[in-house]
């Protein structure tokens, strides 16, 4: 049996290691099919594999790798008419994935500092072009300047141009260009008063490199967000922006369902495929449903245990920066999400940074999209229907809502722990009033709002059950029922009411005590269960219990 990697290994480590891998050859057919002399900007969510992706083209293109059997049995090896390109350029790979600063370090010094040292990588495999007869004397002290680090700001941005020059004089080819991740250090400088200075950086790189550049075959760029696309890629008629929404290459990143089937019988699981779906499914590029394929493959190589392995990969800045400021409405929207419903918007795929900071709900949907957080389908007329893709992506959502916002002590917690066990009604009310302080006053307009903050409470908190939202049961849907694990644990039940008057609290208490009875939602418990009646005005509780014996 094959190992499984998700350490994003190379292709070419892949394949010569004999590794697992999900055969996505055919991307290079769709780019060269579509032009041979183009610039191609592909985006999509982080982990969902770009990078082996462009390793992939790099080990296809690159004329360093001639003689290699890396492409042997893979579907692109079924189309011979491709096979002049086969490792016949120079390729350029340029690798901005790591352009993260460690905290508090993040200044446009730094920034400077690890740009010259990923030039540095990146021209180091090129070190034979100092010793060629073809090359300018000109181009090559610029070279020397790169390899010891002197190279002044005023020229990085044309290095990579006068790379590309160098490679044709000396090869007598075009080179091809591949920039992994353009978008990473722009993310990571969101809100650091530095992000112009970096969109402006990236902005001449970008531009000397691709525009009107003669020694210039094809460029394949890669990143998550076309955030930057307007200023960065102005005056480009010949990119292609293929996002998640084009039918293009749609099959090309992630897995498709059956690619997911192949994978647990190969693995001999095919019976976790429902457990798979409801967890990493539920992503819609293009016209195709595709799968996490981060998350599946840790899921396969940590002995089939679901977990939230895509939401502790990495970080989204500018997301998180949104959600801790956004208004009432879009707040009720992303809760109403999370607890399971859908909502309809426009969606703007190419916003900028500017866009982000006005914080209108258009803007922050996009975002989500593009980041892998929401699924959206067209709708016709520039509308889409948004919805949480899976249970791995509402765990995340559950963290980033809440995340930032100091609650109550760790002693407070084990009370609320043991007072949620116990029925007691009065301590229950006193915690949920201290978190909800915590909150803006005007972001509790729903009820939903109040539902994620409890069902985040409850799991983050007490061990041992099954906590789940909106839950089918008796005559209805009850808001949260914990399950518990042992037996001779209680079942709790938990109906939510929110008013908009402090003086309506206890009527609203009387109405959800009259309807879990009515609806019997403790229908199907069985021993000892607590039956939680709770209502909410702005950051007050009113809460009351009962313990019966099923």
């Amino acid at each position: 049996m094959k190992k499984v990697s998700t350490s994003g290994l190379a292709f070419q480590d892949i394949r010569s290691d004999d590794r697992f891998y999900i055969d996505k050859s055919l991307l290079i057919k769709d780019i060269l099919d579509t032009d041979d002399r183009g610039v191609y900007l592909y985006t999509r969510p982080r982990r969902f594999g770009k990078t082996v992706n462009i390793t992939m083209l790099d080990a296809f293109f690159n004329i360093e790798y001639r003689g290699n059997n890396w492409f042997e049995g893979l579907a692109i090896s079924g189309f011979p008419e491709y096979d002049h390109y086969r490792n016949a350029y120079p390729v350029i790979y340029i690798d901005l994935k790591d352009l993260i600063p460690p905290e508090g370090s993040w200044d446009f010094g730094f920034f400077l500092s690890r740009i010259r040292m990923t030039l540095y990588n990146t021209f180091d495999r090129f070190r034979y072009l100092l010793d060629s007869d073809k090359v300018h004397e000109e181009e090559k002290r610029m070279f020397r300047s790169i390899m010891d680090l002197s190279l002044s700001e005023e020229y990085l941005g044309n290095s990579v141009r006068m790379l590309c020059q160098m490679l044709e004089r000396h090869h007598g080819r075009r080179a091809i260009v591949l920039i992994d991740e353009y978008d990473r250090a722009i993310t990571n400088s969101f809100d650091t008063g530095m992000q112009r200075q970096v969109i402006g950086f990236f902005g001449d790189l970008l531009s000397s490199t691709l525009k009107g550049n003669r020694s210039l075959q094809m460029a394949y760029v890669t990143g998550v967000m076309q955030v930057a696309k307007a200023g960065m890629f102005s005056g480009l008629n010949n990119i292609s922006v293929n996002d998640i929404f084009s039918t293009m290459s749609d099959e090309r990143f992630g897995f498709t369902d059956s690619e997911v089937r192949y994978i647990l019988d190969y693995f001999g699981h095919p019976d976790k495929f429902e457990e798979v779906r409801t967890w990493y499914d539920g992503y819609l590029f293009g016209n195709t449903e595709i799968y996490n394929p981060y998350s599946l493959m840790s899921y396969v190589q940590e002995g089939f245990r679901p977990s939230g392995y895509w939401s502790s990969s990495g970080r989204n800045t500018p997301l998180r920066w949104m959600l801790e400021r956004i208004d009432a409405a879009d707040f009720e929207v992303v809760t109403s999400i999370v607890a399971g419903r859908t909502s309809m918007t426009a969606l703007h795929p190419d916003l900028s940074f500017e866009d982000l900071r006005t914080l209108r709900g258009p803007d922050l949907f996009s975002l989500m999209v593009m980041t892998g957080y929401l699924k959206a389908v067209p709708r016709g007329d520039g509308m889409f229907e948004i919805s949480l893709p899976n249970l791995e992506v509402r765990s995340d959502l559950d963290r980033l809502l809440t995340s930032g916002r100091t609650l109550v002590d760790d002693k407070s917690d084990l009370g609320f722990c043991r007072a949620v066990l116990e029925g007691d009604a009065a301590s229950v009310e006193s915690y949920l009033n201290s978190i909800l302080t915590a909150f803006n006053y005007h972001n509790l307009h729903i009820e939903q709002s109040y539902e994620l903050i409890v069902t985040v409470t409850l799991k983050r908190l007490i061990n041992g059950y099954d906590v789940r939202a909106e839950v089918q049961s008796g005559n209805g849907r009850t808001d949260i029922v914990m399950f518990p694990g042992d037996a001779d644990n209680p079942g709790i039940v938990m109906e939510l009411k929110r008013v908009g008057r402090p003086e309506d609290l206890d009527t609203a208490v009387e109405d959800a005590i009259r309807q879990t009875h009515d609806r019997r939602y403790y229908n199907g418990m069985k021993g000892r269960v607590i039956l939680y009646d709770i209502a909410f005005c702005g950051v007050v509780t009113r809460i009351r219990s009962k313990i019966l014996d099923l």
